[in-house]
């Protein structure tokens, strides 16, 4: 069984669709760079994805509320051993 999920940054707010744009493409431009920064108000989390995500997309509506979901996903990588540490060896 994993460890319980943990929360690092959630926000939710009403924006205009020129805010959302906005943001949108300082994600992208982030993403590019390797460091996606989630800023609100004095709080600051960075991310660094790797090279390699799922990207899932998902546009539900329900009676006349509509909802678009764009969630990307990865793994946390273990670090790579130093080149002088000797791989441990089992038996």
């Amino acid at each position: 069984m994993g460890s319980p999920k943990e929360v690092l940054f959630e926000s939710e707010e009403r924006k205009s669709l020129s805010e959302i744009a906005a943001f949108l493409r300082a994600a992208a431009d982030g993403l590019e760079r390797g460091v996606l920064i989630l800023a609100q108000g004095e709080r600051r989390v960075e991310v660094g994805p790797p090279g390699e995500v799922m990207l899932e997309i998902e546009y539900e509506v329900e009676d006349d509320e509509h909802e678009l979901e764009i969630e990307i996903k990865w793994r946390a990588q273990a670090a790579p051993a130093a080149e002088d540490e000797e791989p441990a060896q089992s038996g």
